[in-house]
């Protein structure tokens, strides 16, 4: 097998665990993360394959993370160049293009399976500040943009309670989409669709965002 060809194995299956870890996070939570599961739920049948391609299952969830921030470095460039003059992005425009990016990665193994992630390594302490100066955002400048337009238009506040608005809004939208998820066994709020209900969520942060 040609080293081409062996490479590209190697990013197929690397990419084949990110997706089934995060399906099996999304739906379990952190604690279904164990090597054997992992490669049960990717089709690997050596529950190495984790530690062989990452090293160890943190490593591969940060891994998760840095694959759909890349990815939706796409999204959110393009949202950028949809402005005239991009240093006119107010704050809750630059939070609504940075939330609505994680909605619908590529590949899913899940309904939603990124966001639902997301919200399991956020409450788990395993994501980092978004307001930290410190995190190397080096891959992903049309992220880092939007950040510095929130931290920009927010200099005002004292940073821990900027910091409070923007987690607490994030909370709110993740979570949103997972009750509306637990939601669909007949419960009342499975009536309604969901772009209603996160259009809800997103008034009430962009009232957060604003407040003075």
């Amino acid at each position: 097998m040609s080293r081409t060809r062996m490479a590209e194995r190697g990013e197929a299956t690397r990419r084949a665990l990110c997706l089934a870890t995060e399906a099996l996070v999304a739906e379990h939570g952190l604690e279904a993360a164990t090597l054997r599961r992992i490669a049960e739920a990717s089709g690997q049948r050596n529950v190495a394959a984790v530690t062989y391609h990452f090293g160890t299952v943190p490593q591969l969830l940060r891994a998760i993370v840095e694959m759909r921030l890349v990815e939706a470095e796409v999204m959110r460039a393009e949202a950028i160049a949809s402005f005239t003059d991009p240093m006119q992005i107010d704050a809750f425009s630059a939070w609504l293009h940075v939330v609505r990016s994680a909605l619908s990665p590529p590949d899913e193994q899940a309904a939603f399976a990124h966001v639902r992630f997301l919200l399991h390594m956020r409450l788990a302490g395993l994501l980092s500040d978004p307001f930290d100066p410190a995190v190397d955002r080096t891959g992903t400048p049309a992220l880092e943009f939007l950040l510095g337009r929130i931290r920009e238009q927010m200099r005002h506040i004292p940073p821990h309670i900027a910091q409070a608005r923007i987690g607490l809004c994030g909370l709110m939208y993740w979570n949103a989409v997972v009750l509306y998820l637990e939601a669909e066994d007949g419960r009342p709020q499975a009536q309604r669709e969901l772009r209603d209900i996160l259009a809800d969520v997103e008034a009430s942060a962009k009232y957060i965002i604003e407040l003075i």
